[in-house]
């Protein structure tokens, strides 16, 4: 190893270790103590800040700020793992130490990106609660008890092995498996109640899955919820204007085509699943269907009984 490669081992070290003792250093490259002294001062003489400490505790270092700020990380990069350190204290609600420091040798706007947690409900901040349970049972293996309500309307207690909490869309899902369906299953953390964790060791893990299976997880086949596993149709309204962001917080809009100031026609991907006639029907008569004609003839025939039975 030539001399100018024990240089740039030893700050690397340094970095990793933050502090040695000449004698450490002395031993790992298999020279004297004077030999390191004597490339501390080379590389202090090049700037970098490598300097020896004497004393008790004494030894030689590097500069902290030197060490984080001359890695492979670009301001960019810092930037990006700024970012996500902070999305990832919004889960935790711990401030990361790692973060602070990056944030500190950046020389942009580190806030760019805040993440909440939290729904616009209060009520719905017990979904935090649901994830902290989660998230300490899947890293410590453990198995999970809670009430589950299925899109079906039924509640059942479920024994629940988690692999991975997931984001997907809009929602926050749990993914693992369900010991009362015998399989693999996601449930959505907002209609998950009364969840514990039992600290019983779980001895199911994930099996390898195949790309077509996870072509398949994709679209939450086999979920608790089949909303997901419902044809997809193309549903197209004329609706007020001042509706249409109902529609665009929720699906993929393909079309919108502006009539007039008061209404819109919209044209969006929607699955045709079970809730689909009751979120039409919560527009009141700020939606008309045009196009399929089959739901349009569907929603006509579910407000003539409502007619009848008022």
């Amino acid at each position: 190893m030539t001399n100018t490669e024990n240089l740039f081992e030893l700050v690397y070290m340094l970095m990793d270790k933050k502090q040695m003792t000449a004698r450490e250093l002395a031993s790992h490259f298999g020279v004297s103590a004077r030999t390191v002294y004597r490339w501390v001062d080379c590389l202090s003489i090049a700037g970098i800040p490598v300097y020896a400490a004497k004393g008790s505790g004494g030894g030689i270092r590097i500069d902290e700020a030197y060490a984080l700020d001359k890695t492979v990380l670009t301001e960019e990069e810092k930037q990006s793992v700024v970012a996500s350190l902070n999305a990832l204290q919004a889960l935790t609600g711990a401030e990361s130490s790692a973060a602070k420091k990056l944030r500190s040798l950046s020389s942009r706007n580190a806030d760019w990106l805040e993440v909440d947690f939290g729904t616009w409900n209060p009520l719905g901040r017990y979904v935090k609660t649901v994830f902290d349970v989660l998230k300490d049972a899947i890293l410590h293996g453990t198995i999970v008890t809670f009430d589950y309500f299925s899109t079906e309307g039924h509640t059942l207690r479920r024994t629940f092995h988690p692999w991975k909490i997931v984001f997907r869309g809009q929602a926050w899902y749990a993914f693992g498996w369900c010991e009362l369906r015998r399989e693999e299953r996601y449930f959505k953390l907002s209609r998950i109640q009364h969840i514990v964790d039992t600290h019983r060791p779980s001895s199911v893990q994930p099996r390898k899955r195949s790309a077509a299976e996870r072509s398949l997880d994709d679209g939450y086949a086999g979920t608790e919820m089949d909303e997901y596993s419902a044809p997809v149709i193309p549903l197209t309204v004329r609706v007020r204007s001042s509706a249409v962001y109902r529609i665009m917080d929720e699906f993929f809009v393909e079309k919108v085509q502006t009539l007039s100031r008061e209404e819109t026609v919209v044209t969006v991907q929607i699955p045709d699943s079970y809730w689909l006639d009751s979120w039409i029907l919560s527009f009141g008569t700020n939606m008309e269907i045009l196009e399929p004609r089959s739901v349009r003839e569907r929603i006509a025939r579910i407000v003539e009984q409502m007619h009848k039975r008022m």
